[in-house]
C-alpha cells in the first residue's frame, strides 16, 4: 500500500517523524482520542490497511465471553470489522511467548490478508492488530519491526520530584531502535567480512555484552567467522574449537540456548555439554546465550554466541536480537556467496542442494550413505548384460603362397606388404644372367647339330645324319627348359588380392633356393573371425551366441558377429594360459579397408548377470581354488 492510500498529511510523513509523534503522544491521558491517534499513526508507520487497538483483559483473565473492547481504530469500517472478528483467544495465546504472532485470514469480500498481532505494554492488557494485504507479505517483517518499536504505551515518568513520588518508576526496556540501527549498519556493509565484524561488534555495544561470536554452518559442523574486537584468530585454538562445538549444538537443536554460570555450573551445562564446557573455559563470563539465525525455510544456518559478565539477556532482548538476525540473514548469505571464490561458490551450491535433498546436518555423510545403499541394492538386484572378452583376428582362406621356382638371387622386388595387386602383375624378378648364357650356348649347339645333319644328308651318310638329328632334338629340349626357367624367373600375382607377407627390404638382393617362400597374397573375401577365449570364461556362453568385434585400427565401429564353430581343444599360449578357439561369421558388410590379419577385441554375449557377480565372480573363483571351497 502506498503512503498516498492512507489519505492525510500524517500518513505522508517519514517514519522518523511518525515515531517522534508517537513518543510525544505518550504524555497524553489514555482516552479514546489517545488510542485513535495512536492507531492512525501506527497505520501510517506500518503502511497497513487497517489498525485496531483492543482491550484484552478478558482474555488475559481467561474469560472468553463477549467481544474485546475496541480502544482505538483507523481504517475502513468493513476492514476493521473483519479484523476484530479474527482476534481470538487462540491468537492471543499464540503471541504469549514472543510478544507477537501473525496469521492469514480472508475478509468478507474474499480477499486474502495477513494479520499481525502485537502485545502492547500498556496500563491494561491490550493488543495491536494490523491488517496487511496478501500482496504485501514480503513487507511483513519490516511492519513487525516498526510495530514492535512503538509497542510500549506506558506513561513516561514525569520530571518533577513530586511526580516521581506519585508515579511508579518504569523499568528500562531493551532498545529496539538501537537493535534496528545495528541491523541497518550490517545491511549497509559492502562485503561479508565487514558485515560480520559490524554484527559482532555492534552486538557487544548494543546489548551490553562482553564478547560476541558469529558462527556459520559448514556441512555438518560450524565455522567461526567473526569474533568481536578480534581481526584474526587461530581456527585450531582451544577456544575456537569450543565455540564450534557450542554452535553445532544450536545447529542440531534449532533453538536458543542460554546458560548461567551460577545456576548451571553444578550440572556442567545440563543438556548442553558443549555450552557448559565453553562457559567453564571463559574466565569472567557469567552468562552465555546462543541465538540461531534462520533462513527463509526456517532452518538454522548461523549462530550468534553472546557472552556477558554483568547481567543475562532479557527475553525482550533475545526476541529483538532474533528478529534482527532474521532480517539481516538474507543479506549476509548473499554477500558471503558473492565474496567466495568460484570453488567455494560451487561447493556451497552443491551443499545447499544436498541439504534440500537429504536435510541439514551432515549432508555429505547422509548422501554418501544414500549413494552406498543405492549402489549395494543395484549390485544385488540389477541385471546387466555380461560379455566375455577375447582376442580376435580377421582370417580368410583365399590365400596363395608364392615361392621361388628357381635357385638364384632376387634382382628386383616390385611390391611390399600391404600392396594391392592384380592378376598377372609382376611381383619380383630373379637374376637371369646365367640362364641367358645357357640359352645362347644351347642355340649355338642347335645350329651346329643342324649343320652336321645337313652335311651327312648331302654325303649320303645316313647313320651320321641320324646321330646329328638326335643331338639337335636333344639341344632343342634343353632350350625349352632354359626358356621355362627364364619365364619362371619373373614372379607374377595369380589373382587380385593383397600382399600380406613378404617385405621388400628383406627380400631384395637375397639368394633363394627353389621352394623358398617369397610372398603370401590374400583375397579380401570370405572373411571370418578367429577368437581366443580364456579357459575360465568358456563356460559362460552358448555355441551360437552373438558377439561384437572392435578392430584396433578403428575401435569406434563395432562389427556384429555370430559364433559358428568351437574347437573343443585348448591351446596353450604362454603366460595367458589355456585358450579355446572360436570361429565367428561376420554379419555386417565387408568394408574396403579391412585386411586379413587385422586384430582386435571381441565381446561375446553371455546373458545377464547381477552387477555383484560381474565384479566379483573371478575373485570368488580364485578363493574357491585356494581354499578348496
Amino acid at each position: 500500500m502506498s503512503e498516498q492510500d492512507h489519505g492525510g498529511a500524517t500518513r505522508a510523513r517519514q517514519p522518523a517523524e511518525l515515531i517522534d509523534a508517537l513518543l510525544g503522544l505518550l504524555a497524553l491521558p489514555r482516552t479514546g482520542e489517545f488510542y485513535a491517534q495512536y492507531a492512525e499513526l501506527v497505520r501510517g508507520l506500518c503502511r497497513a490497511e487497517a489498525v485496531l487497538v483492543v482491550d484484552a483483559t478478558s482474555l488475559q483473565e481467561g474469560r472468553s465471553e463477549g467481544v474485546a473492547i475496541r480502544l482505538g481504530q483507523d481504517g475502513a469500517a468493513q476492514d476493521l470489522q473483519d479484523l476484530a472478528r479474527e482476534f481470538t483467544a487462540a491468537r492471543w495465546q499464540a503471541s504469549q511467548a514472543q510478544g507477537y504472532s501473525h496469521d492469514t485470514y480472508r475478509k468478507s469480500d474474499g480477499l486474502g490478508c495477513v494479520m499481525l498481532l502485537v502485545r502492547l505494554l500498556d496500563v491494561v492488557p491490550s493488543a495491536l492488530l494490523i491488517s496487511l494485504p496478501e500482496r504485501d507479505r514480503a513487507y511483513l517483517k519490516e511492519a513487525l519491526v516498526r510495530a514492535l518499536l512503538v509497542k510500549d504505551l506506558r506513561p513516561q515518568a514525569p520530571s518533577s520530584a513530586s511526580a516521581l513520588a506519585t508515579v511508579p518508576a518504569v523499568p528500562e526496556q531493551a532498545g529496539l531502535l538501537d537493535v534496528l540501527g545495528l541491523a541497518t549498519e550490517v545491511l549497509q556493509a559492502p562485503r561479508f567480512g565487514a558485515a560480520a565484524l559490524a554484527l559482532v561488534n555492534g552486538a557487544v555495544r548494543t546489548l551490553g555484552l562482553r564478547q560476541a561470536v558469529l558462527c556459520w554452518r559448514s556441512a555438518a559442523d560450524a565455522e567461526v567467522l567473526a569474533i568481536s574486537h578480534i581481526d584474526r584468530f587461530e581456527s585450531t585454538s582451544r577456544l575456537v574449537m569450543a565455540l564450534k562445538a557450542a554452535a553445532a549444538e544450536v545447529l542440531a537443536t534449532d533453538r536458543v540456548i542460554a546458560l548461567d554460570r551460577q545456576i548451571d555450573s553444578e550440572q556442567s551445562g545440563g543438556a548442553w555439554p558443549a555450552h557448559g564446557a565453553l562457559l567453564e573455559g571463559l574466565e569472567g563470563v557469567r552468562h552465555l546465550a546462543s541465538l540461531p539465525m534462520r533462513d527463509g525455510s526456517g532452518q538454522t544456518q548461523a549462530v550468534l554466541i553472546t557472552m556477558s559478565d554483568e547481567r543475562a539477556l532479557t527475553d525482550d532482548q533475545i526476541n529483538q536480537a532474533l528478529l534482527m538476525l532474521e532480517m539481516i540473514y538474507p543479506r549476509l548469505a548473499d554477500t558471503r556467496w558473492r565474496d567466495a571464490n568460484w570453488f567455494k561458490q560451487m561447493r556451497q551450491s552443491l551443499l545447499h542442494r544436498l541439504e534440500l535433498l537429504v536435510g541439514p546436518g551432515r549432508p555429505w555423510l547422509k548422501f554418501g550413505a544414500l549413494v552406498t545403499s543405492v549402489l549395494v541394492l543395484a549390485m544385488l538386484f540389477v541385471q546387466v548384460p555380461y560379455r566375455v572378452e577375447a582376442s580376435a583376428q580377421l582370417i580368410t582362406d583365399s590365400t596363395r603362397l608364392i615361392t621361388s621356382q628357381n635357385d638364384g638371387r632376387l634382382l628386383e622386388v616390385l611390391v611390399d606388404v600391404g600392396d594391392t595387386v592384380t592378376q598377372g602383375q609382376p611381383l619380383a624378378r630373379l637374376d637371369t644372367t646365367d640362364l641367358q648364357q645357357q640359352q645362347a650356348e644351347v642355340l649355338s649347339e642347335i645350329q651346329r647339330y643342324a649343320a652336321d645333319e645337313d652335311k651327312a644328308r648331302a654325303g649320303g651318310a645316313l647313320a651320321e645324319m641320324q646321330v646329328a638329328k638326335a643331338r639337335r632334338v636333344q639341344s632343342e629340349a634343353r632350350l625349352k627348359r632354359v626358356a621355362y626357367f627364364l619365364q619362371q624367373a619373373r614372379t607374377e600375382a595369380p589373382f587380385d588380392g593383397v600382399v600380406v607377407e613378404g617385405e621388400r627390404r628383406n627380400l631384395l638382393g637375397s639368394s633363394v633356393r627353389r621352394g623358398d617362400k617369397l610372398f603370401r597374397i590374400a583375397q579380401v573375401r570370405d572373411l571370418y573371425v578367429v577368437m581366443q577365449v580364456p579357459e575360465h570364461a568358456i563356460r559362460e556362453f552358448s555355441g551360437d551366441a552373438p558377439a561384437e568385434l572392435l578392430l584396433l585400427s578403428q575401435p569406434d565401429q563395432p562389427i556384429r558377429l555370430k559364433i559358428s564353430s568351437f574347437v573343443p581343444m585348448a591351446q596353450v599360449k604362454g603366460e595367458e594360459g589355456n585358450q579355446f578357439v572360436l570361429k565367428a561369421q561376420i554379419l555386417d558388410p565387408v568394408a574396403p579397408w579391412w585386411r586379413p590379419g587385422m586384430t582386435g577385441l571381441a565381446k561375446i554375449e553371455a546373458g545377464t548377470r547381477n552387477i555383484s557377480w560381474v565384479l566379483f565372480h573371478r575373485t570368488i573363483d580364485k578363493l574357491r581354488l585356494w581354499l578348496w571351497w
